[in-house]
């Protein structure tokens, strides 16, 4: 531990420390560590998720605190465990201190150099390269897998899709994904109208989400000319497009509602933006999304964002055959966890009643890591926050919508970026990331 000052900074500091505390749902978890298991010929990195031992003393904020994790590894490799302590005495939890740490300096946790672990994988096994394209699709969301180089893959490059991070494509373990073109995507919502294949008439989402919500749909809009090619580092597209111009739907806070009209040859176009109707249309429309650009259940919304949901605001657009709800950003930044839980609670009681029968895709809040909080209102993100407030939800969600529940998990295809890349993605201050993911 480092070394603590003495005197009247010791009584300071103390008052202050006290100040934080942690969350309800984890009692035990004083301390924020990330710990990772990195492949060293492959690089692939594997977090293992740390929980506080079922011990009295736990529940202390002076005493030894102890953790343990679970690592799970499919791959043939050697791992070696490294690792970093962000915060001590549940200072990673933002609540009650009225300024944010301006600081972020994390220490290095030591490990035994033979502290590594090597991984053979049978030849048979369905987790060998070699077979991963016997694998069955995926049929979930949130499945898990790991970055891979694309040159270390004995298929083509077809297969896996396009490289994202450092050149990397995303592998799950137990499935396999399938490419689609943003063509392929908007004619197989028409085709195969995912979740209600009985129901007719125009295929229609209803989306409710923030910033990374409007950057997907400014991809998919573009049939992915959005930030593509040298495109892609300009800063719009590695952090904040708030302010950029965007000729298919307007997409800034001032525009709360959409409408957008999509088709396979040209992708998307605003058609009604605020109950405005605009002056063009689409030809051979196969689907549309009704887009309600929201700042979560927080007090930043423009208006109440209960209204949202009544029959007076949603009878506005067509009814819906797939809900797609982004929450968890704005919430881990700007409300407390019991607010949000109660929050979340009415929610969902709203979806109940305005989506009696259609599936719900749950998008899960982004990755943080790396740095400390910023803005103006600050933002109290961190990693933990971020994932307790993002595994509430999913429960919750769980337990009142079963089968028809679909969970985005963005947040674990980043958090098994090596760490390197996690430092590359913290740099956007907003937290928002590429478009693909």
């Amino acid at each position: 531990p480092p070394i603590k000052p003495a005197g009247m900074l010791a009584r300071q500091e103390k008052e202050m420390v006290e100040l934080f505390q942690t969350i309800p749902s984890e009692p035990g978890l004083w301390d924020s560590i990330t710990l990772d298991a990195v492949g060293q010929s492959s690089g692939i990195s594997i977090p293992v998720q740390l929980q506080p031992v079922a011990h009295a003393n736990m529940a202390r904020r002076n005493t030894v605190h102890v953790y343990e994790g679970e690592l799970q590894a499919y791959d043939a490799d050697v791992f070696a465990i490294s690792g970093v302590v962000e915060y001590r005495d549940a200072a990673w939890n933002y609540e009650q201190p009225a300024s944010l740490p301006d600081e972020y300096r994390p220490e290095r946790i030591s490990v035994l150099r033979d502290a590594q672990i090597r991984v053979s994988v049978p030849r048979a096994s369905s987790f060998h390269p070699e077979n991963h394209m016997r694998l069955p699709v995926c049929q979930r969301t949130d499945e898990p897998g790991r970055w891979v180089q694309p040159a270390t893959l004995p298929f083509a490059a077809e297969a896996h899709g396009q490289p994202l991070y450092g050149g990397k494509v995303w592998l799950p373990y137990r499935c396999r994904l399938r490419s689609y073109t943003y063509s392929a995507f908007l004619q197989c919502l028409d085709d195969y109208r995912p979740f209600s294949p009985e129901t007719t008439g125009k295929y229609t989402v209803h989306w409710f989400g923030d910033t990374n919500s409007r950057r997907a749909l400014k991809k998919i809009t573009s049939l992915g000319q959005w930030c593509s090619g040298i495109m892609a580092s300009r800063p719009q597209c590695l952090c904040d497009d708030s302010g950029e111009a965007f000729p298919r739907f307007t997409g800034q806070n001032t525009v709360r509602d959409t409408l957008l009209e999509l088709n396979d040859e040209d992708g998307g176009w605003s058609v009604r933006e605020n109950g405005m109707v605009k002056n063009r249309g689409i030809q051979n429309s196969l689907a549309q999304v009704y887009y309600h650009r929201w700042e979560g259940l927080t007090q930043y919304n423009s208006g109440r964002w209960q209204d949202v949901f009544k029959p007076s605001a949603l009878g506005l657009y067509p009814q819906a055959n797939l809900v797609v709800i982004s929450i968890g950003n704005m919430d881990v930044s700007f409300t407390q966890f019991l607010e949000y839980t109660r929050q979340l609670n009415e929610l969902v009681v709203l979806l109940q009643s305005a989506y009696d029968e259609q599936h719900i895709v749950l998008r899960m809040p982004q990755y943080f890591c790396c740095r400390a909080p910023s803005g103006n209102p600050p933002r109290r993100m961190q990693k933990d926050r971020n994932r307790l407030y993002g595994d509430y939800a999913r429960r919750l969600f769980e337990l009142h919508f079963g089968s028809r529940l679909h969970v985005w998990d963005v947040s674990g295809i980043a958090e098994t970026l090596p760490l390197e890349q996690r430092r590359d993605v913290a740099g956007c201050a907003v937290n928002t990331v590429p478009s693909e993911i």
